[in-house]
Order: structure tokens, then C-alpha cells, then sequence
């Protein structure tokens, strides 16, 4: 029973880890919904849990939606790299037909954005955008693109609705034996987020992805419209 009193729990030391078979905790370059679970596990599972797996170890999914996930990950950062790096490859490999799995810890520590929310930079990136998405969502441009078959009350829902976020933070700041929602002086390095940022940063990796969704559902799809030329970012995918 390999001595983990059969669970399969416990039995091999992290770092002789070869491959993880994650589920929807990892979904090549992102992470599934929140169905069961909050940004908290989700930090947990990533950031915690995961954190002594070599980055030579193999990450098998339950899905293959790489692609999509890594047009998200270069709409919230233009500028990285290794993401767009990681989107022309992969972009190649599903014109051809081929699968995108593996991938593998290293990877998507450097292109998932919510193992990227251990970055200072990547964390103020997120943070001005979603700003900007909630003052363009207050001008209510986007109702113009909702076409006639989608559900407007759900559509203004998702993108008019209050601001939950910073809410939620507080909570679990006062939770945690915090104080407050701003979290920029939790940090005792201000290179390193805290793990509280860094559960901000996945609640706002969380909103910006139903509010890309929201924004492709009413302009037909693809990530690739131009909605709003001054608050909103345009991405040709």
C-alpha cells in the first residue's frame, strides 16, 4: 500500500515528483472555475501545496484550453516574453492539430497568471486594468454590442454589478487577523507580494476573466474586438 495507510497521500518526497495529474486546480496555463472553492484554495493549491514540485515536472489537466488561457494571460500583460512566446508555439501546435499537453511546472510558473501573482509587477499590470474595467463598465459603452439573444440582465450583471472584490479582501484580511482591504503594507519585502496580495491578485485574475468573457459573448466572440478605445485593451488573436 506503499505505506501511506492508503490514501495515496504522503508517499513520495516533492521533489522526486515527475508529473501532476491536476484536474481543474491547473488548466494549462490558468486555473478551472471556482465551483468548490475560492481564491484562497486556489492560492493554497498553487502557491502552498505545489510549491516544492521541481519545475521539471510534468503538468497533465483535465482540459486542453492552453490557447484560450494564454490569449487571456497576453491580454493581461502585452509586454512578457515568455507568454507570448508560449502563445505562438502553442497557437502552432493547435493549427496542426497537435495536443498542448504536457505542460510542465516550469512553464506554467512563468505564463499562468495565477502563479504570476507572486510578482510585484505583473500584480500592478492586473490591478490598473481592472481599475480601468470597472471605470469603462460605469459608462455602459458595451451595452450597444449586446446582441438581442443574449440575457442583458446576466450581461449587466457581470459588468455593471458592485465591486465585490475588495470586500471579499476585507474579509479575509479580518480573517487572516488583518486589517483592512489595502494590502501594500502586509508585504515586509515590497519586491515580494504577501500571500494575502497575492489572493487579491487571483480574485482579480478571476474578475478580469468574466469580464473578457462578457466582453466576447456581445462582440461575437474571439477576444479580438475593439469595444472601447480608451478603457479597454484591443487584442488580435
Amino acid at each position: 500500500d506503499g505505506g501511506d495507510g492508503g490514501d495515496g497521500g504522503g508517499s513520495l518526497p516533492a521533489h522526486r515528483i515527475e508529473a501532476v495529474f491536476t484536474g481543474d486546480a491547473i488548466i494549462n496555463g490558468g486555473v478551472g472555475a471556482f465551483f468548490h472553492g475560492d481564491a484562497k484554495d486556489c492560492y493554497d493549491n498553487l502557491h502552498v501545496r505545489l510549491k516544492p514540485v521541481p519545475d521539471a515536472a510534468l503538468v497533465f489537466s483535465g482540459h486542453e484550453y492552453m490557447l484560450m488561457n494564454l490569449r487571456f494571460s497576453h491580454w493581461l500583460d502585452e509586454t512578457d516574453e515568455n507568454v507570448a512566446t508560449a502563445l505562438r508555439e502553442v497557437a502552432t501546435r493547435r493549427h496542426h492539430s497537435f495536443t498542448t499537453q504536457p505542460s510542465s511546472m516550469a512553464v506554467e510558473r512563468r505564463v499562468n497568471p495565477f502563479f504570476r501573482v507572486k510578482e510585484r509587477a505583473f500584480l500592478d499590470k492586473i490591478e490598473e486594468l481592472y481599475v480601468a474595467m470597472r471605470r469603462s463598465a460605469r459608462k455602459k459603452w458595451y451595452r450597444r454590442y449586446v446582441p438581442d439573444w443574449l440575457d442583458r440582465s446576466t450581461f449587466i450583471a457581470t459588468v455593471e454589478g458592485p465591486d465585490k472584490r475588495d470586500a471579499e479582501m476585507g474579509k479575509l484580511a479580518r480573517k487572516l487577523g488583518q486589517t483592512g482591504p489595502d494590502f501594500a503594507d502586509i508585504s515586509r519585502d515590497p519586491d515580494e507580494p504577501s500571500a494575502i496580495e497575492c489572493v487579491k491578485g487571483i480574485k482579480t485574475c478571476q474578475e478580469l476573466i468574466q469580464y473578457r468573457h462578457a466582453i466576447d459573448q456581445a462582440t461575437g466572440g474571439g477576444g479580438g474586438a475593439e469595444v472601447d478605445e480608451d478603457e479597454s485593451r484591443r487584442v488580435v488573436f
